[in-house]
């Protein structure tokens, strides 16, 4: 009797563990590799485009603005465009990602007014849905943006949804 029970329990426990190592393995399919659509709570829109870098854990993104203020409200008057942005991406754990991207906004001669850097985190709510917190910070062109203390810095919020795949018929 004490055989059969003990039999029990190990296929009672192996079972537990494979099924929590398929839960695990599905849920990291669910990551920041793919394309994105995103609203800051500043009513900034993009699409980005988060790439795999040397290995799953870190990578490059892309983002190209759809809709931007370039003067940021009206507190850059001189600013006529801002680049898209570029950055890198690394995983914390199983929901959580840190990022940093860079923009530069231009005047009407081309010369640079600021460089943006934005650093924070993205948290998956699901497959298909990051939620966003960030710093934006503002240095001045002549600053060392890896070094300096900028100038301005401002905390936000912000929604990716991640672009689906659509089969007309």
């Amino acid at each position: 009797m004490k055989l059969h029970a003990m039999r029990i329990a190990v296929v009672a426990v192996v079972a537990l563990i494979l099924g929590s190592g398929v839960g695990l393995a599905q849920s990291n399919n669910c990551g920041r590799v793919g394309t994105w659509f995103g609203q800051g709570d500043s009513g900034i829109t993009w699409i980005a485009s988060d790439t795999s870098g040397v290995s799953a854990t870190v990578g490059q993104l892309d983002l190209d603005w759809v809709l931007i203020d370039p003067t940021l409200g009206g507190f850059f008057p001189t600013v006529v465009r801002v680049t898209n942005a570029r950055g890198v991406w690394e995983k914390v754990n199983q929901r959580k990602y840190k990022y940093t991207w860079v923009a530069y906004a231009f005047d009407a001669n081309a010369a640079i007014v600021f460089v943006a850097r934005t650093s924070g985190y993205a948290t998956m709510a699901g497959c298909n849905q990051v939620n966003i917190t960030y710093t934006l910070e503002l240095f001045d062109p002549a600053q060392d943006i890896w070094s300096d203390t900028p100038p301005f810095a401002f905390p936000g919020t912000a929604v990716e949804k991640r672009m689906p795949v659509v089969v007309v018929q």
